[in-house]
């Protein structure tokens, strides 16, 4: 096309091409909880040299009020019809940043959108960039590469972008998807903004065609992810169905006249609108088939799509009339930084946790998510990988996190080196690192943080080269000791019992670092377990709670609810966890019919499940039940079952004393729980809780015996006084030690420890890492058809992990025979690990660990079927 000018001879200032200003535009139409969910989401962005325009439609819902809870954070706009391009071109003129970025108010961003976004925009015949799209899944894509033609008729590839089909006056041309699409404010207010008459679908794809045709390039990303959440709307109901085709079928009409007919026939622009046509028909005929929607429905939206025609030929002859217009410089308004909660250094982290509250009560699941949404509100980008309920996989942000709900299958194979997996185990272990890898594919994942119980990240250093966090928990080994059942049963020890004991002995000595919830369980592992997990790589971190306000009514079952602690002589025991010995479940039991039949004025309440096989015939419960339920005091006692987290709120405020006379706890969250709640505890003196709750004068711990249990729960009863004094004493300590953010510091403090060095990263004292890869011409490295040495300077402030990748290409058709060893040398240690090739994949990684800090140069020698392709870095205790 003549006199269309070589926008590449532009040029733009430094400032621009390094750090250009970003104007997000948010359009919006009763779609308030979406908008706030949005809002939030867009404070955890990287890039902060961003402001947000918000423009409300006439929404009837609460969404002024959202807005307004954001205040001057945000700029507000309204626009008086439900017209997108209108809103569109309102939220444009309200803009002062130089890029111009549309995100739907049912989308949320990943936190690396805008960064990415804004590179391309270094090019200066550059107008419009997009990212992609996944769908409400979260998983699967919306849309990645769009390529549209003069009929606004689309094509979609995963694999292939489309930018080089910008050409002025080109037929089909790259398209962006307008939730995920953005423009140089300058050239967009160049070609007119967005065109008023399309009032929803084609509005982008418009601005995209005029774009190219005056000589800019759109640039479709594979990257710049947004989770578009595909609400309901004023045109889809909440199935997703297209009821109302009437903008899609006018707006399809006018794009085709004003856009086709220099390069098509009116036949061949109407012979395409009836192809258009009838695959919307036939889009409500498939819905109507497969019951999505009624007779009542479909013949009214069929009418609609008739009706239609006329008004998008009349729109079509008549031509273009409502284009944007700028308001004058007197008028728009100065650019207003968004506030983003991201730091210089943020972490990207997965947290793995099978149960995740409030699907699944538990207490790894509890503090996984406290702490993941304490991170997250830190800037750090977190991960949970859970289990899904519905067999699919979805990926939602909620709460400042970003929980990714799996299914328990996986196509991958278990790789050979590691102990056998039993095949629940197996397929959940797999799961979890194919996840892992995909979401280190999308964004390098800094570590990965999981618990020891079920060895749930077990299979991740095998595919994936991120460091692995493993919180020490109550194991297997720990199980047994209490599980006579387990351990008399020769099936079971065969199937499950040893086998998980080998896979959590694996786990223990193949972690970057290990998490001791407290310093019994390290101690209670080492004993248990049959192996000695690395010292130095141990750090003991106490957990917390979050302080959770009491639910409101509505929260709350009419059977849950109980009045907080009345000011009568009644006591309320509240007893928290399963029904099994561990948990001191057959000494509660044992004491409570002698204390509520000398007590009339005490009732107690079991929280917890209940329906777990005890060490004798039936269930803990059933027999407490068989014998006593005749008692007259029976009545005074309640199971309570499984309860979700606002119905145990409600348990523990309306308690007087909590009893936990557990023989084991890891760490024991119930403590903290009673103490966030100012309840006494009396409790065992053994597990976790002489540390964690055996100093703070809190407690009163008794031996594991019924006849000191009884004594001491009988004298609380008796002394309000004293309970007031250990319940207040067990809130200041609370408030000092055990809350969330306090827990967060110390595990943040150990996840900085744990770091991946890459090549060229920059290592502490300003050493640079030598990773040269195989070929390289590194004058330090040196190989050979029997193997290569690698020489490089690490400074000798921690422990070491050393990751290898078998090489396809080396290992050959042909099995291979025998070991090959990988050499560590240092000036103070020197290592040497033997590796059984025929046990590897293609590809998949090999970790070799120095427990001792090496110091001065070190020295890699590895045989040829293996690479080094990065190193783990955890900085000891000692060398801090």
């Amino acid at each position: 096309m003549l006199g269309v000018p070589d926008r590449r001879e532009e040029s733009l200032n430094e400032h621009e091409l390094m750090n250009p200003s970003v104007s997000i535009v948010v359009n919006t139409l009763n779609r308030a909880e979406a908008l706030r969910d949005l809002l939030n989401a867009l404070a955890h962005q990287r890039y902060d040299n961003f402001e947000v325009v918000v423009v409300n439609g006439p929404s009837t819902d609460h969404t002024e009020a959202v807005i307004h809870e954001f205040g001057d954070l945000v700029k507000a706009r309204t626009c008086p019809l439900a017209n997108l391009s209108m809103s569109r071109n309102i939220g444009i003129q309200a803009t002062a940043g130089e890029i111009v970025v549309f995100i739907d108010d049912d989308g949320v961003p990943e936190p690396f959108w805008l960064e990415e976004l804004v590179v391309p925009y270094a090019d200066p015949s550059v107008a419009g960039v997009g990212g992609v799209v996944h769908d409400h899944t979260g998983y699967d894509y919306q849309a990645k590469f769009i390529c549209c033609d003069r009929l606004g008729r689309a094509s979609y590839s995963l694999t292939q972008p489309f930018d080089d089909l910008c050409a002025p006056g080109t037929f089909h041309y790259p398209s962006l998807l307008g939730c995920n699409s953005s423009f140089r404010r300058s050239a967009l207010v160049e070609v007119g903004g967005f065109d008023e008459e399309y009032d929803y679908y084609l509005d982008e794809t418009d601005v995209c065609i005029r774009l190219v045709d005056a000589g800019y390039r759109l640039v479709q990303l594979d990257g710049a992810p947004v989770h578009h959440k595909f609400l309901p709307s004023d045109v889809r109901d909440q199935h997703k169905v297209v009821l109302n085709n009437r903008p899609i079928i006018k707006n399809a009409v006018y794009f085709s006249l004003v856009n086709a007919r220099e390069h098509l026939s009116m036949e061949e622009i109407l012979r395409g609108l009836a192809e258009f046509g009838d695959a919307r028909r036939a889009d409500l005929a498939h819905n109507l088939n497969v019951d999505a929607i009624s007779e009542e429905q479909y013949w009214p939206a069929l009418e609609v799509i008739e009706q239609a025609w006329a008004e998008g030929f009349a729109a079509g002859f008549r031509g273009r009339i409502a284009l944007f217009a700028e308001l004058p410089d007197k008028q728009r308004e100065g650019f207003r930084p968004f506030p983003t909660i991201a730091q210089e250094r943020p972490l990207r982290v997965v947290l793995v946790s099978q149960t995740l509250p409030p699907e699944t009560p538990g207490g790894v699941g509890r503090y996984s998510l406290d702490l993941a949404q304490e991170l997250a509100a830190r800037g750090h980008d977190v991960r949970i990988i859970t289990s899904s309920s519905t067999g699919f996989p979805t990926v939602d942000f909620e709460t400042g996190v970003w929980v990714h709900r799996i299914p328990k299958t996986s196509s991958s194979t278990p790789p050979a080196r590691l102990p056998h997996m039993p095949e629940a185990i197996g397929h959940n272990a797999l799961a979890v690192a194919d996840e892992v890898r995909r979401i280190d594919e999308i964004g390098p994942v800094d570590l990965v943080y999981a618990p020891l119980w079920d060895t749930e990240a077990i299979a991740v250093a095998s595919f994936v080269s991120v460091p692995v966090v493993t919180a020490m928990m109550t194991t297997m080994g720990i199980s047994l000791q209490t599980r006579t059942d387990w351990v008399e049963s020769q099936e079971f020890m065969a199937a499950i019992g040893e086998p998980v004991l080998e896979l959590e002995r694996w786990q223990l000595r193949n972690s970057t670092a290990l998490h001791a919830l407290s310093s019994h369980i390290l101690a209670e592992v080492t004993r248990t377990s049959g192996t000695t997990p690395p010292e130095k790589r141990a750090v003991i971190a106490h957990l917390g709670v979050s302080d959770l306000s009491l639910p409101s009514e509505d929260a709350i079952g009419e059977n849950d609810h109980h009045p907080a602690r009345p000011d009568t002589d009644a006591v309320r025991i509240l007893f928290v966890g399963r029904f099994e010995r561990r948990k001191g479940i057959d000494l509660l039991l044992q004491v409570m019919p002698r204390i509520l039949a000398a007590r009339p004025h005490t009732t107690m309440v079991f929280v917890g499940r209940d329906d777990i096989a005890s060490d004798g015939p039936g269930t803990y419960r059933g027999r407490f039940e068989d014998e006593h339920s005749a008692a007259p005091w029976f009545e005074r006692v309640h199971f309570r079952g499984e309860i979700d987290d606002a119905a145990l709120a409600s348990e523990y405020a309306a308690a007087d004393i909590f009893v936990a006379p557990s023989r084991f706890e890891s760490f024991g969250l119930i403590y903290l729980e009673a103490m966030r709640s100012s309840l006494p505890i009396l409790a065992l003196n053994e597990g976790a809780a002489p540390e964690v709750i055996g100093e703070t004068g809190a407690a009163i711990l008794v031996s594991a015996s019924a006849d000191e249990l009884e004594t001491a729960l009988l004298s609380l009863i008796d002394s309000p006084t004293e309970r007031a004094n250990l319940g207040s004493i067990g809130r200041a300590q609370y408030e000092r030690t055990f809350t969330t953010p306090a827990m967060a510091d110390r595990v943040e403090t150990l996840l900085r420890r744990t770091t991946s060095l890459h090549p060229g990263a920059v290592l502490p004292n300003g050493c640079i890492e030598l990773l040269p890869g195989r070929g390289s011409s590194n004058p330090r490295t040196a190989s050979s058809a029997t193997g290569s040495q690698i020489t490089c300077e690490l400074p000798g402030t921690a422990l070491y992990s050393f990751i290898f990748r078998s090489v396809p290409d080396q290992l050959g058709p042909e099995p291979l025979e025998g070991t090959q060893q990988v050499r560590i040398q240092a000036a103070n240690i020197e290592h040497a690990v033997d590796i059984d090739l025929t046990l590897l994949e293609p590809d998949e990684l090999v970790t070799v660990h120095l427990d001792e800090v090496a110091t001065g140069l070190v020295t890699i020698q590895s045989p040829s079927q293996l690479d080094l392709l990065t190193i783990h870095r955890f900085e000891a205790a000692d060398s801090r």
